[in-house]
């Protein structure tokens, strides 16, 4: 009989100081191979960048601005003035010129980039911790693959095993029928039982190969039976404390959080003056003036000018309603907060639930641990009272099929024991890997 030991290791309280594990050395490959392949990590790295793209626009707020203009407008009527045995003399030209580079620098805005570059810092927060969030999810999604391939190669193991003594029997029956010995009924019994526990064999094969393909897919390995491992021991310590505060999915909420209150700051800087230094260079015509000789100088001519000053904007009137972005903005954080508050809840009800799986679980296991000594103890004696000629072939055929359902149910319910624990963890948001 194929003895079935699925050991889970759960030791104490997570700590500060210590975050090692001990996990398989192939599932902690096949997670980092996971973490290289898998698209949705490489979009949150592209989005981590997108942030610190904008954090790095945000700031550009601080630097000059410079611009070329050119411009030509033609205007009439001219003003001028007439001086007798003198002729006329024009103010301003028809035809005006302007070519210059002007820049401003902002010296200080009260506030608003410094509110504007503080969101985006939010938002990369917020995007690297929603990588996070993809990673953890990736490396439990493989650790479940992972272990689920290892229960399914116990079960198969234990049906192929079981397929094996109803083969044995049918032949056995088969030649009692042929003998006289045994009726026909006693060999269709039989061979109903094998067709049923082949058919739950093939269930079991295909859930193995369903399996290999996801893992395949998510780590980029190719084929099936590279995971070898006869048994699951490794340390997700913790369950018995976890906290929802390390969720990343309530972390990614309290990220969001920040930004909204971000949007209040930047919403209210909205109303704050702007003093900006200003300068320009360049060529215009229309200038009134003498040459050094006396002469006056054409209003037409091209003249290198400049200028320098400083400019205050102060904000009366805006088309984007400042006042209603700042009312916006408080709602959205209420909204965040009664979110965040929602969803703590969820978080303890679901850590709750699970632990009551997990213990449930465990008191059935203990349960199935007296089922297998029962059954095998049921074995024994139906081996003697079939050798004594008591009872039928098919009763013992239904002793040793009760062994082999046991020691099936004891396997999956190590393995829901298992994923309970890991759900737990992940709900707690324990970094394993």
């Amino acid at each position: 009989m194929l003895a079935v030991m699925i050991a889970l290791s759960v030791s104490g309280l997570l700590s500060a100081q210590s975050n090692t594990y001990d996990i398989p050395e192939q599932l902690s490959g096949l997670i980092k191979k996971a973490f290289d392949n898998y698209p949705k990590l490489k979009q949150g790295d592209a989005l981590v960048k997108v942030s610190q793209t904008q954090r790095d626009l945000a700031k550009a707020g601080y630097m000059p601005t410079i611009d070329g203009e050119a411009s030509y407008r033609y205007g009439k009527p001219t003003p001028s003035i007439t001086f007798p045995g003198f002729g006329s003399f024009a103010f301003f030209p028809a035809n005006n010129y302007d070519f210059h580079v002007g820049a401003q620098l902002p010296i200080w805005d009260f506030g608003r980039t410094q509110a504007n570059v503080q969101k985006t810092l939010a938002g990369i927060q917020s995007s690297k911790d929603n990588l996070e969030n993809s990673k953890q999810a990736l490396a439990y999604q493989v650790a479940e693959l992972y272990c689920a391939i290892i229960f399914y190669n116990k079960s198969v193991e234990v049906q192929q095993e079981q397929i094996k003594l109803l083969q044995e029997n049918e032949k056995i029956i088969g030649d009692r029928v042929k003998d006289g010995d045994a009726l026909k009924f006693d060999l269709l019994s039989t061979q109903v039982k094998r067709n049923g526990a082949e058919n739950q064999l093939i269930d079991l094969q295909n859930n193995v190969k369903k399996d290999y393909e996801f893992l395949d897919m998510l780590t980029g390995e190719q084929g099936e039976g590279y995971i070898t491992r006869s048994d699951i021991s490794f340390n997700t310590a913790g369950h018995e404390e976890v906290s929802v505060d390390k969720n990343y999915d309530l972390i990614i909420m309290n990220d969001q959080l920040k930004e909204s209150e971000m949007d209040i700051k930047a919403a209210r800087n909205n109303w704050m003056p702007k003093l900006m230094a200003k300068g320009q260079i360049g060529y215009q015509n229309g200038y009134v003036g003498s040459n050094p000789d006396g002469s006056f100088i054409s209003l037409n001519k091209l003249l290198l000018t400049g200028s320098v000053g400083v400019g205050l904007s102060i904000p009366i009137y805006g088309a984007d309603r400042p006042n209603y972005r700042i009312k916006i903005a408080q709602i959205n954080v209420a909204a965040a907060k009664y979110n965040i508050d929602a969803m703590k809840m969820n978080l303890d009800k679901d850590i709750l639930q699970a632990k009551s799986d997990l213990e449930a679980t465990k008191t059935k296991l203990k349960n199935y641990d007296v089922q297998i000594d029962q059954a095998k103890e049921a074995l024994n004696l139906a081996n003697i009272r079939y050798k004594a000629g008591v009872i039928t072939n098919l009763e013992m055929l239904s002793a040793q099929t009760d062994l082999q359902n046991a020691a099936l149910g004891k396997i999956q319910l190590q393995f829901q024991v298992l994923l309970s624990t890991l759900t737990i963890n992940q709900l707690g948001g324990t970094k394993f890997w």
